[in-house]
């Protein structure tokens, strides 16, 4: 029951951040988008309801301050470095992962739905903010 649960709650986080798509920046070469301001407060009203104030409020100091990397490998595949107060962390953001130790214990072992970085990758990514593009991986 637990995990339907998390289940439906996790899918309604994703619909929340589905509309507040924009082209991502591999799509505009780096460009940034602006996503409308009364959207964004809505969804982050949705999101209030499902996800620590704490994990919202970082991650969009996250976002504002410009610590999202877009990096591509040789085969096209997209990942994000996320700075964090003393290392990066690798977000990947088509599924849900994240290198940082709050994923791990949070939302593996206890059952959180993200970790502020993940969620920073998320909203950067749909409103066309916050993040840098890198050079391709070797």
């Amino acid at each position: 029951m637990a995990a339907a649960a998390r289940v439906h709650r996790f899918k309604a986080v994703k619909d929340l951040l589905s509309a507040l798509e924009a082209p991502h920046p591999e799509e505009t070469g780096g460009a940034e988008a602006q996503t409308d301001g009364v959207l964004l407060e809505v969804v982050l009203v949705g999101l209030s309801a499902l996800l620590p104030d704490s994990v919202i409020q970082q991650a969009l100091h996250i976002v504002d301050s410009g610590g999202i990397t877009c990096v591509r490998s040789r085969r096209g595949r997209y990942a994000y470095e996320v700075k964090g107060q003393k290392v990066s962390h690798l977000v990947f953001p088509g599924g849900l992962y994240c290198s940082c130790p709050y994923f791990g214990r949070k939302v593996l072992e206890a059952g959180e739905l993200c970790c502020k970085h993940w969620l920073a990758v998320q909203v950067a990514m749909r409103c066309g903010i916050g993040v840098s593009m890198a050079a391709e991986l070797g």
